[in-house]
C-alpha cells in the first residue's frame, strides 16, 4: 500500500530541489565568468602582441631612415630601401601585418605661406582651384598661417571656419610641417608638380626621367626645360608611418610621424607625433 506524502516530507523536497537549482544557477555563473575571463585575457595578450609589432614596424622605419640619411644624404628618392619598407598585409606568427611609409614632403606644406612671399600662395591658390574648394577657405587657410603660424596642427584651421570637408580634400596635397620642409622633386606626384612647373607636359617628362633613373639632379631641370622651382628639394627629413595590424580578434593601427635631424656626421631620427586606433 503506497503512502500518501505528508506536508512536510513534500516541503523537504520542495527546498531540495530549490538547492539544486540555486546550485545549478551559481555554477552557470561561475562556468560564464571564468569564460569572460578567459576570453577578456586572450584579448589582452592579443593586444599586447598587436602593439609589440606595430611598435616594432614604427622602430623598423626610423631605423632604415637613419641608414638612408648616412649612406645616401644628397637624395631621397622612391628607389630607395625606406619607399620599398612597406609590406602588404603579410602573416606573422598570430595574425596580419602590413606597414604603409609616405614622404610627407611630397606635398605642399601650408606653412611655407607663413613668410607671405608669393610663390607659395599662388601655388596654394592654385590647388584649391584644382580641387574647386570654396575661395574662402583657401583665403581663411592662408591668413591663419600668415597670423598665428608656424602651425603643427589644423586646430586653428578649423577654429577659422574652414569646413572639415575641405581640409579632408586638401590632405592628399597638403602637409603641415616646420617651415623649412621644402617639397622633394623625388617624391613629389605628378598632379601637384604639374601645377608647380605650370607645364603639365614638362611634369610628365620630368616624373618619366625620375622612374628611368631612380631620381631628379637640378641637370634633369635644366635639360627638360622646368622653371626655376623656389621651395624644393631632392631630399626629406619628413615621414609619416601607418603600421597595421591583426593578432585574432584585435586590430590596431599605429600612425606614426618620424622625423630627421641632421647634424655633421651624425643623423637623429625621432618620433614627433603618435597616434593609436583599435578595431
Amino acid at each position: 500500500m503506497r503512502l500518501k506524502p505528508t506536508r512536510r516530507e513534500g516541503m523537504i523536497l520542495l527546498n531540495v530541489l530549490l538547492v539544486l537549482a540555486v546550485a545549478s544557477v551559481a555554477v552557470l555563473i561561475m562556468v560564464s565568468t571564468q569564460d569572460i575571463e578567459v576570453q577578456r585575457s586572450t584579448r589582452l595578450r592579443d593586444a599586447a602582441q598587436a602593439s609589440a609589432y606595430a611598435r616594432a614596424g614604427e622602430l623598423s622605419a626610423v631605423t632604415t631612415l637613419r641608414r638612408d640619411a648616412l649612406v645616401a644624404a644628397g637624395t631621397d628618392n622612391l628607389s630607395e630601401p625606406w619607399a620599398q619598407l612597406g609590406q602588404q598585409d603579410i602573416a606573422v606568427p598570430g595574425g596580419r601585418f602590413a606597414l604603409a611609409i609616405e614622404d610627407e614632403q611630397a606635398r605642399f606644406n601650408l606653412n611655407a605661406m607663413k613668410t607671405g612671399e608669393s610663390a607659395p600662395i599662388t601655388l596654394f591658390q592654385s590647388i584649391g582651384a584644382t580641387l574647386n574648394i570654396d575661395p574662402a577657405s583657401m583665403i581663411r587657410i592662408a591668413s591663419v598661417v600668415r597670423v598665428a603660424g608656424p602651425l603643427t596642427d589644423d586646430g586653428l584651421i578649423v577654429a577659422a571656419g574652414v569646413p572639415r570637408a575641405d581640409l579632408d580634400t586638401l590632405r592628399p596635397w597638403v602637409a603641415i610641417l616646420p617651415e623649412d620642409a621644402t617639397i622633394n622633386l623625388n617624391t613629389v606626384g605628378l598632379p601637384l608638380l604639374s601645377l608647380m612647373t605650370g607645364d603639365a607636359e614638362i611634369a610628365r617628362k620630368l616624373i618619366e626621367v625620375r622612374a628611368r633613373n631612380g631620381l631628379l639632379t637640378p641637370a634633369d631641370l635644366a635639360t627638360e626645360g622646368a622653371p626655376t622651382l623656389a621651395g624644393t628639394g631632392f631630399t626629406s627629413n619628413h615621414y609619416r608611418v601607418i603600421t597595421t595590424v591583426t593578432v585574432g580578434d584585435v586590430t590596431q593601427a599605429l600612425d606614426s610621424r618620424i622625423a630627421r635631424i641632421r647634424r655633421d656626421r651624425t643623423v637623429d631620427v625621432v618620433v614627433t607625433g603618435r597616434r593609436r586606433t583599435a578595431g
